[in-house]
């Protein structure tokens, strides 16, 4: 289970203002359950969840209307975190919780399964809790709006002994006609006075309104702001809201994009968030993709199975993948409950999303499974066969026990590796042959599909990832939640393995620099004291991918990229208060690193405007002293001045110190320039001469081609009164490329 701290950014809701939250029985009795003697999670937990209580709305108000946004790593205990919000709101008088649980039967259930398991529901002589799943509209079944308005009457009548007040547990799927299910019942109910919880767990998957784009669309091209159409769910979730009084609104997710860059004024935009942090023993995408290198294992696009390259027999990296496999859940039977080992072991086989190509991988594993299983515990021993498949094995081993060095001897995992390889289950999981796994039933799976193991789905003691399909259309929030790999595993990190193409394996990694991007704005935003809606929306963001789907964002997004070119400021004379503040900067950064500041090597005959003062400091001094330190307003600058700051600032965060070179131009001296439609015309001068000898190869060439190099240029404008007037031009190396992307507040 998941240890967490927490990070709150609160915003300025009245009625959260002097809202106490209590703890009670229900939540001690749950994180008792999970965490055992363990104080220290379950303290850890406990101050979490206040905090997110906290941002909801006060029971003891008459209406509320809050949108709140709780942002984990994938697979790092999200459920656990929603389960005691849940058991809290019980404790502070929250009538009804209503979980809107996943898109898929499968997930409702999931969901439905855990509440009622963790929380204790039905046990006991006094009950705290009354749980529905998908209830039924009232002309087909009348009985789950006569449940619903016998509890709330409860609450109602001043005299009803705490005992008999029972909290609404509602799980509904994200569905058009579930949904619509729930606001029938609940359109039939006097819903005043009823502290509500709406849990929207993957609150980023479909509930956004998937007609935002058009919507935007249209209005640019008519001029008129007409009333916005909805997408299905998107509006009975708004109806859902509207029929609540006092309600709030959690989104619950690990891809926060789209939830980040619809409309400020959108109803489901949020306006406060909580990002919850992992215990010591998860592994993201920092573990698997940046720390641990050996996890990660290319598989040759020769190998991906598709209608341009097809195949009849099992590419020999998923029989490597399946070797690697099969002694892992060796080694763990004969560990058995030894503290870490997990009580399932799995693989996951995840091909494209077409159901066909499920069925191509689904007859490979089978075969190879029964290939392996059949010779090993019935061949004799001098048996060729049987000697190669031991041979390949072995080989297996020994990349195996250089990771996990505890894994027992081969030949004791020979000994019974016959009878753990027949013993696996192999199960197809899509729309076709269903989605759901019996996880006490065995110890060991190999699951094949696709989507039906995207967001959501948990697969228990995932050990092997073998994953050969393309990154689809490139979204970055839905390639990361295909990685079901991630998760608490820092016991077993050894024996796990991930198979992708190279195109994904470059992307998976380039994910983590977004994620903590993201991660830290929001600290930083939070800090800052300003409301949510004051964020700037602007994160890293490879080229590769897309932010998220279009259709749910109101207006485009800009993206700016930085590697191997100058970044220059055109217009640095928008007004004489940042004239000054740059002035003042500059003097006392070269004052603060005179002693670095040396004349550059050049030709002898070059000007005096062509002599410059050049010195070498970290590029983290440089970013503190100099660039986060000059102001630029102009919109022309400002958008870009500030993605070069965030870059450069992400790059000194997460990587090892390093060198910067700064060129004091002409050595500060001014140098005349000409502005042209209020910006400058050209400020670097050229190469002189253009022909023959090079005695000045102009100052574009004035740089270190592997290192962020810094020119401060002071200028006298022609024909102004503008003089000394400040401005930079910033070189960014190739190795150090950048792209991100942002929108502008609404």
């Amino acid at each position: 289970m998941s240890e967490t701290e927490n990070i709150n950014i609160m915003s300025d809701t009245p009625n959260n203002y002097n809202w106490m939250p209590q703890y009670g029985e229900e939540t001690e009795k749950l994180l008792s359950k999970v965490f055992g003697d363990d104080t220290d999670a379950k303290e850890k937990v406990k101050e979490e969840t206040y905090h997110i209580m906290k941002l909801c709305g006060n029971p003891n108000e008459a209406t509320n209307n809050d949108t709140g946004l709780v942002f984990g790593y994938v697979q790092s205990g999200k459920t656990l975190s929603f389960t005691t919000l849940t058991a809290l709101a019980r404790d502070n008088n929250y009538q009804i919780v209503i979980v809107l649980a996943g898109i898929s039967t499968n997930l409702v259930n999931q969901s439905f399964n855990r509440l009622q398991n963790d929380l204790g529901v039905n046990q006991g002589f006094h009950r705290k809790w009354v749980m529905l799943n998908n209830p039924k509209a009232p002309n087909r079944n009348p009985q789950d709006k006569n449940t619903i308005q016998r509890e709330l009457q409860n609450w109602k009548k001043p005299n009803t002994p705490d005992d008999f007040k029972k909290t609404l547990l509602i799980t509904v799927m994200k569905n058009t006609s579930h949904l619509k299910n729930l606001l029938t019942v609940l359109k039939k109910l006097d819903l005043s006075h009823v502290p509500t919880l709406i849990i929207d767990d993957e609150g980023d998957q479909a509930s956004m309104n998937t007609k935002a784009s058009s919507n935007a669309k249209r209005a640019k091209e008519t001029g008129i702001h007409t009333e916005q159409e909805m997408s299905t769910i998107y509006g009975r979730i708004r109806d859902l809201k509207n029929i609540l009084p006092h309600h709030t609104f959690i989104q619950y997710t690990a891809t926060p994009q789209a939830p980040l860059f619809i409309n400020i004024f959108d109803n489901l935009s949020p306006n406060f968030i909580q990002l919850l942090t992992p215990g010591d023993k998860y592994t993201g995408g920092r573990a698997f993709c940046l720390e641990n290198h050996f996890i990660i294992r290319p598989i040759p696009y020769s190998e991906i199975y598709s209608d341009d390259n097809v195949f009849d027999e099992a590419p020999e990296t998923l029989k490597e993948a399946m070797r690697t496999f099969f002694l892992s859940v060796t080694s763990g039977r004969l560990f058995g409950a030894k503290k870490g080992n997990p009580k399932n072991r799995s693989m996951m086989v995840h091909p494209s999303r077409l159901v066909d190509d499920h069925g191509v991988y689904y007859e490979w594993v089978i075969h190879i499974k029964n290939l392996w299983g059949k010779v090993l515990l019935e061949r004799p021993d001098d048996d060729e066969t049987k000697q190669q498949i031991i041979s390949e094995f072995r080989k297996a081993y020994k990349d195996l026990k250089a990771n996990a060095p505890e894994v027992q001897p081969f030949e004791e995992l020979l000994e019974t590796l016959g009878h753990n390889i027949s013993s696996t289950a192999v199960e197809q999981l899509n729309s076709k042959a269903g989605s759901s796994v019996d996880w006490g039933s065995n110890y060991s799976f190999i699951l094949v599909g696709g989507q039906a193991m995207d967001r959501g789905f948990t697969v228990e003691g995932l050990t092997i990832t073998y994953m050969p399909r393309n990154k689809g259309v490139g979204n970055a929030d839905t390639l990361q939640q295909r990685a079901r790999f991630f998760g608490y595993k820092k016991d077993y990190l050894g024996y796990c393995r991930v198979y992708l193409d190279a195109e994904n394996i470059h992307l998976f990694s380039e994910y983590v620099n977004h994620e903590e991007d993201i991660r830290k704005k929001l600290l930083e935003h939070k800090l800052s004291g300003q409301h949510l809606n004051e964020l700037e929306r602007r994160f890293v963001l490879d080229e590769m991918f897309k932010l998220t789907r279009k259709n749910v964002l109101s207006k485009d997004l800009t993206r700016t990229t930085f590697g191997n070119k100058w970044v220059r400021i055109r217009a640095p004379h928008d007004s004489e208060i940042i004239i000054e503040n740059n002035r003042i900067v500059v003097d006392r950064f070269t004052e603060k690193y005179k002693e670095l500041f040396v004349e550059d090597e050049g030709h002898k005959e070059r000007t005096e405007e062509q002599k410059h003062l050049v010195a070498k400091l970290p590029l983290k001094d440089l970013f503190t002293d100099l660039l986060n330190e000059l102001k630029f307003t102009r919109q022309t600058d400002s958008t870009t001045y500030t993605n070069l700051k965030s870059v450069i600032d992400l790059y000194t965060d997460e990587f090892p110190p390093e060198d910067s070179l700064v060129y004091l131009i002409a050595k500060g001296n001014a140098r005349t320039r000409r502005l042209k439609k209020d910006e400058i015309q050209q400020l670097f001068q050229g190469k002189n001469p253009r022909t023959g000898e090079v005695i000045y190869p102009g100052d574009e060439k004035i740089k270190s081609d592997d290192s962020v190099t810094v020119q401060i240029h002071n200028l006298d404008f022609r024909d102004t009164d503008y003089n000394n007037v400040i401005t930079i031009a910033v070189w960014i190396p190739a190795r150090l490329s950048q792209s991100l992307i942002s929108k502008e507040n609404d």
